[in-house]
Formats: C-alpha cells, sequence, structure tokens
C-alpha cells in the first residue's frame, strides 16, 4: 500500500514540476507576456503564437526572461506558449479586460499559493502515515 502511495506522490510531483504558467498584462495597447516554469525559471526561447480567431498574428520566440511584448491589434487575443519538451498553455484574452497587475505582486501571489500547496501536501502525507499507523494497529 505505501508502494502505492509513494508512487502516485513521485508522479505527482513530477506532473507539477514541469508545469508552466502565463501572466499577460496590459499597458495601453501594449500587452506584456510573461511565462515561467512552476518553479519560477523563466520560459527562455519558448515558442509565443498569437491568434485571433483563427488568424495567426505572430509567431514569435520569449526572451531569456520568458518575456515578450506586443502591441495590441486586435481585441480578442489567443496567446499560446510552448516549450521545446512538448509542454504549452494557453490563453484567451480580450485585450480591455486585462486586470490591471504587476508581474512583481504576481510572482508574490503565485509563490504563496506554492508554499500554501507544499505545506497542505505535507500535511496530507503526515495524516495518510497517521492513519495507516492506527489501521496496522
Amino acid at each position: 500500500m505505501i508502494r502505492y502511495l509513494f508512487a502516485f506522490w513521485l508522479l505527482l510531483g513530477t506532473a507539477w514540476a514541469h508545469k508552466i504558467n502565463l501572466f499577460i498584462s496590459q499597458e495601453g495597447e501594449r500587452v506584456e507576456i510573461y511565462s515561467y516554469f512552476a518553479n519560477g525559471n523563466p520560459c527562455k526561447k519558448c515558442q509565443l503564437l498569437i491568434k485571433n480567431h483563427d488568424t495567426i498574428l505572430l509567431k514569435g520566440v520569449l526572451n531569456d526572461e520568458g518575456k515578450y511584448q506586443y502591441l495590441a491589434t486586435h481585441k480578442n487575443l489567443e496567446i499560446i506558449v510552448n516549450t521545446e519538451g512538448g509542454h504549452s498553455v494557453k490563453e484567451e484574452i480580450e485585450t480591455q479586460n486585462l486586470h490591471p497587475q504587476n508581474l512583481k505582486s504576481h510572482l508574490q501571489s503565485e509563490q504563496s499559493k506554492e508554499q500554501i500547496n507544499a505545506m497542505l501536501g505535507l500535511l496530507l502525507i503526515f495524516l495518510i502515515f497517521f492513519l495507516l499507523k492506527k489501521i496496522k494497529q
């Protein structure tokens, strides 16, 4: 039983290790795109695709900081970021409806969510071992 739980925990951990996130903000007509992995590292040189419905507006590459700035020419955009490993993230936005949030505050909120998830994970592991010990007795 413990082997299965350990294998499940390992699989779950590796799945989150490669998760890619996308943060989009807007200043005027300029759309700022930032993509990063679950550990906070930027998605360097990742493929960027910006579409309006089925029309491809831009094929580009994120810089070494995982960022790209785009001058919005359409109201509805679909932003897709692909990594070399085959992972991707997609978000559909309306350029006038973006929430004004800066990158630093977004990263801080993501980091606090990550810490809460880690604490909940540790609590869950403790609870599983506690229950297994009670069942075994």
